[in-house]
């Protein structure tokens, strides 16, 4: 992007709209509103409110996916756990149970990571710089969701 108007204002709404990764799930709309109502005013916080939604919505479907996964894992554990109650009470829970109860870590690990990444692009638009998200910064640039000849910024 050429350089652009990054008053306060539109640092404070583009590091929001990134920063609101901590809420889970509602950050989504938070990045909506700051591009909703900055796309005719500021390409600068729309570009990064726009980048943040659709990196928290990815990354909502993504846990959403990874806690499924685990309930299924976990309720197959469970399965085995009770026919092993039936057969013998006095037995210890199967590898199986434990190694779900402790992959339980892994969705809680991948969204402290999100949390991370999308405080650090905070950190970084309120710094006032062009952040872009792995993947996800480059594909809107190329994609129709966002043009580069959009809303011309005023100075």
């Amino acid at each position: 992007m050429e350089q652009e108007n990054k008053s306060t204002e539109n640092r404070l709404l583009a590091a929001l709209a990134h920063g609101s990764v901590v809420t889970q799930g509602l950050g989504i709309l938070v990045g909506v509103v700051v591009y909703t109502t900055q796309r005719e005013k500021s390409r600068y916080a729309a570009f990064q409110g726009l980048q943040a939604a659709v990196f928290q919505l990815v990354n909502l479907i993504i846990v959403i996916g990874m806690w499924v996964v685990w309930g299924v894992f976990y309720g197959l554990s469970i399965i085995s756990l009770i026919k092993l109650e039936e057969t013998n009470p006095e037995a210890a829970p199967p590898a199986i149970f434990w190694i779900a109860m402790i992959s339980m870590v892994i969705p809680l690990i991948y969204m402290v990571l999100v949390g991370l990444y999308g405080l650090w692009g905070a950190l970084c638009t309120w710094k006032g710089k062009d952040f872009r998200y792995l993947i996800i910064g480059g594909w809107l640039e190329k994609s129709g969701l966002w043009k580069e000849d959009s809303p011309v910024e005023q100075a």
